[in-house]
Order: structure tokens, then C-alpha cells, then sequence
């Protein structure tokens, strides 16, 4: 059975100095992208992802305008709101009680919960080993960890899943939003919290005590935010009782309450979020029928894990023969979820995200317990270095491939990370002095932005607009003059005519505006139309 491992205040120290130098170096790029913004344009606040970037920020409004019901702004559709995504409502909640600008209490909160998985994260890792420095190392290979997407562009293959998986590194959750890292966070804890109930203080039992507590709280983030962290995570605990089953003869009862505290907590939530998304509510169902992640091919998880997957194999290997209960949680917590990615579900690709965990651990035993004993002394930091280059490339590259896109369109003031001096007024105008459910019809760069100031658009977003494809067409022939129905059979409020809607005409006439010009940009670009005044 395993033994406590306890972290002493110096070796903590050690994780709070290097979360806070990692998170720092991470904000660089955000910061880099404010400064390169042209002088007639506003960086709109994320560089990772930013389509579901202004996504969240939307749900975030909804808080601010004292919502606990979620809508969804990039679809026509009227529908009744549900209790989905509460985490970004309560933020938004947090921005008004504060006063503070939602993109502020995003990227906030954003870094709190990263500082919050990166110490959950070590403090799992001490539970596997008293050698501080296989910890440090194990903690490296979660964090900074990435795989041979640098050597697969170099060879010309080239898949953004090799590149950037928010999902199933932690450093790039960091860079996406906040909710992946407090997800990942919170796997560790909970994992943590069983692992110490069930091997180490075996006549602990669910009471009301901290460690119940943490179990409960993270198992209901969990199934709120990322329930695909924690359906492997519970299969491997579901491993540790089959093996204490096995080993005593006799059901493990004092085990299985744990168990149930994870159920009693999580099955309530996650039954509402099944009727939620349920064909009981048409508009969500639909929504969540395109809202697809699928996994890539195999190869590109081969190539992303690589060099964890090769120390992995090493640990494992040198672990065979020496196998406990306490291992069949990682085990179960890794096989489950790679077979969770190739599952007929629409989010396939989420159930990477905390894998790199329990594969992390056994590279890190794979590297410092196999590995290194085999060198001479003098050339052990050498190899450890030469360990961590094989992902090093990779990791630099997720970080800087973002800044290189806005680089590439910055003096275009429109696409996804910016807009034009103009554009911003006109948000800034549709916010003040439209109503709330007002819709608005505007370019498809444009409209993933408008919700972000609390309005409806016909389409802003290729998941969360349902029959986006067909009403990213609408859009499109509108502003080519190609069919303008749009505005009657939408109900269209208000159009925003811009330069990114002129580029979108091109040489071609747009429809005729027929509605009342209530805003005009101060530098004369950008036009809004009322056509409900008409």
C-alpha cells in the first residue's frame, strides 16, 4: 500500500516561486497582443481559441445583466434559458458586483485557476513519490509537457491537434480559458483526496470533514464544467475497489462510500445537464448535435504524447513486476480515457484533458527511477535535458503561433482578434442604446463579437448558431446582394454596415439597407441600421 508523502514548506515554496514565473512568462503573449494592435484598433482580449474566447465572454454578460439562466446570443431562435454554464454566469456576476470589465475578470480568474491546478497538480505528484526531485521532474513533464509536432511540421505533416491541444496539456489550458485548467485542477484534487482515503489512511471514511468536502465541491465543478475529466478518473477508482475486491475477499465498503459521495453529488447535476441538452429543450438539443469536437487520427495523439508516451512505456515497463492498487488508478484513469476518445460521442476530443496525468507520472518514474540510474552521474543532467527537448519546440510553438496570427492581421483591423476603431464604437453603441433582446445582422467576424455586448446576431459562431452553415450563407448573400431575405425572415433589428461587411461585397451591390441610420462611427466607416424605426 502506499505511504504518506508529505511536501515540506520549502519544497511548496519551489511550486508557488515557479507557478508564478511560468504564469508570467504565459501572460507575455496577451500582452504582446495589446501592444501590436494598430493605432485604429482594439485587441478583443483572447489569442487562444478567441471563437469560443467570445463565447464564454457572452455567457459572462448574461451574469452581468443578473442572469442564472443561460441563452444562447449566436442563435435567432427565442428559447428558454437552462442552468448550463454557471461557472461563466457567476463570473459575470462577479464583474458587476466589482465593477470590473468582463475580458479583466476572464483573463483574472483565468490565472488564479491555472495557479490553482499547478499546485493541485504537484501535490498529486508528491502522493507517488518522497524523492523531491522525480516530483519536480513529473511536475515539468505535466506542465511543460507536448509532443513531436515540431519534428512532424519539419517533415511537412502538419495537424493543429499536434500543435495546440488545449484539452490535454496543461500549459496550453492555461493559454485557452479558465475553466480548462480548474478542471484539470480539480481532477488532481479529487484524485488526490482518493488516493490518500483509500491507500494511505485506510480507516478513513466519508465524514463531514475537508477531504468529504473536496470530493463533493470538485466532483460538482467537475460535472458542471468538464464531466469528461472525471467519468476516466472515475473508472480508475473503480479499478482500485475491483483490486481491493479481489485482494481481501471481501467488498471493500469503507471504499465504495467514497464512491458514493462522488454519485450522490454528481448524478443530480449531471441528470439536469441530460435534460438539459435533452430533445425537451429543442434549441439546446440541437445545439449540442453540431457542437462536435471529434478526436483527430490516432497518429496525431501518437505524435502530440510522444515523448511522454515513450517515457510512459519505459516506467511502466520497470513497474511490471511490482504493480499495486495504487497503480490500477492511473491505469484505469489512462486506458479509459483513451478509449473515451474514440467513443460515438459528439466531444470526443474533451476526454484527452487530464490524460496527460496519470501518463506524466509514469514518465516521470519511466526518466528518473529507469533511465537515469543507468548513467554515469556526470551525464545525468544531460540526459534529463535532453528529455525535455524533445518537446520543448512544441511547446514554444503553441505559444508563439498565436501571436504570429495576429501579427498576420493586425493592420486589417477586423478577423478574430481585432476590430477597427469604428467597429468598437459601434459595439460600444449597440450595447448603450439597443434593446437586450435586440437582434442584429452584421458580418460573421463582427457578429462573434456582438453578443459579447449582450445582443442576438443571425450568425457569429459555427457550433453555437444552429444550421450555422446555412445562416453563414444568409448572411453572406445578404451582403453580396445575392438574396436578401434574410432580414424578413430573421426579424432582423439591426444591420451594421462596415468595412469588413463592404469587403464582404466586394466588387458585387449589397441588398439596400432599408431601415433608419441611427449611428455613424466617427470616423465614417461604419454605419448602423435601425430597421425596426423603418
Amino acid at each position: 500500500m502506499a505511504t504518506q508523502n508529505v511536501v515540506e514548506s520549502s519544497e511548496w515554496r519551489w511550486v508557488y516561486v515557479s507557478s508564478v514565473i511560468l504564469l508570467l512568462v504565459v501572460s507575455l503573449p496577451l500582452i504582446w497582443a495589446y501592444g501590436v494592435a494598430a493605432p485604429d484598433a482594439h485587441f478583443m482580449g483572447v489569442l487562444v481559441n478567441p471563437i469560443d474566447g467570445a463565447a464564454y465572454q457572452a455567457r459572462m454578460y448574461q451574469g452581468w445583466q443578473g442572469s442564472w439562466l443561460l441563452h444562447l446570443p449566436y442563435t435567432p431562435e427565442p428559447h428558454r434559458g437552462v442552468i448550463l454554464y454557471t461557472f461563466y454566469l457567476a463570473m459575470g456576476h462577479l464583474a458587476r458586483l466589482a465593477n470590473l470589465p468582463i475580458i479583466l475578470v476572464f483573463h483574472v480568474v483565468r490565472l488564479l485557476c491555472s495557479a490553482f491546478m499547478l499546485v493541485a497538480l504537484y501535490r498529486f505528484v508528491a502522493d507517488w513519490t518522497g524523492d523531491v526531485i522525480q516530483r519536480r521532474i513529473t511536475w515539468a513533464l505535466i506542465v511543460l509537457g507536448a509532443g513531436f509536432g515540431w519534428v512532424a511540421l519539419m517533415a511537412g505533416y502538419l495537424s493543429s491537434d499536434m500543435l495546440m491541444l488545449p484539452e490535454g496539456f496543461p500549459l496550453q489550458a492555461i493559454l485557452a480559458n479558465p475553466h480548462f485548467p480548474l478542471a484539470i485542477g480539480f481532477a488532481a484534487l479529487i484524485a488526490h483526496v482518493l488516493f490518500t482515503a483509500l491507500l494511505v489512511e485506510q480507516e478513513s471514511k466519508p465524514e463531514m470533514n475537508t477531504q468529504t468536502a473536496t470530493v463533493a465541491v470538485g466532483t460538482l465543478v467537475l460535472v458542471s464544467i468538464a464531466p469528461f475529466v472525471l467519468i476516466p478518473l472515475a473508472v480508475g477508482f473503480l479499478m482500485v475497489v475491483i483490486w481491493l475486491w479481489r485482494q481481501r475477499q471481501s467488498l471493500p465498503w469503507r471504499e465504495i462510500q467514497w464512491g458514493l459521495v462522488v454519485l450522490i453529488f454528481g448524478l443530480p447535476l449531471a441528470a439536469y445537464n441530460m435534460w438539459a441538452i435533452s430533445e425537451a429543450n429543442p434549441i439546446f438539443h440541437r445545439w449540442m448535435q453540431q457542437n462536435l469536437t471529434p478526436s483527430p487520427p490516432p497518429w496525431d495523439y501518437l505524435i502530440a504524447y510522444g515523448p511522454l508516451l515513450i517515457l510512459a512505456g519505459v516506467g511502466l515497463w520497470g513497474s511490471r513486476r511490482s504493480l499495486q492498487a495504487e497503480d490500477m488508478l492511473l491505469l484505469g484513469w489512462l486506458i479509459s480515457g483513451v478509449v473515451m476518445l474514440y467513443m460515438p460521442l459528439g466531444l470526443q476530443r474533451r476526454f484527452a484533458m487530464g490524460l496527460i496525468i496519470p501518463l506524466a507520472i509514469y514518465a516521470g518514474r519511466g526518466l528518473w527511477r529507469v533511465i537515469v540510474p543507468h548513467i554515469a552521474a556526470r551525464w545525468q543532467p544531460v540526459i534529463i535535458v535532453l528529455a525535455f527537448s524533445l518537446f520543448v519546440p512544441t511547446t514554444v510553438m503553441a505559444i508563439v503561433l498565436p501571436m504570429a496570427g495576429a501579427v498576420s492581421i493586425k493592420l486589417q483591423a477586423d478577423d478574430l482578434y481585432f476590430v477597427s476603431e469604428g467597429e468598437w464604437e459601434a459595439l460600444n453603441w449597440i450595447e448603450a442604446n439597443t434593446p437586450s433582446d435586440a437582434l442584429v445582422l452584421a458580418s460573421p467576424d463582427l457578429s462573434l463579437f456582438v453578443p459579447v455586448r449582450g445582443r442576438r446576431v443571425v450568425y457569429g459562431h459555427p457550433y453555437e448558431t444552429l444550421y450555422a452553415e446555412q445562416r453563414e450563407q444568409a448572411v453572406l448573400d445578404f451582403y453580396t446582394g445575392v438574396d436578401c431575405r434574410v432580414v424578413a425572415d430573421e426579424g432582423v433589428d439591426y444591420i451594421v454596415v462596415g468595412p469588413d461587411e463592404r469587403r464582404l461585397a466586394g466588387s458585387n451591390s449589397m441588398c439596400a439597407v432599408e431601415g433608419e441610420p441611427v449611428f455613424v462611427s466617427s470616423d465614417g466607416q461604419v454605419v448602423v441600421y435601425d430597421t425596426v424605426g423603418e
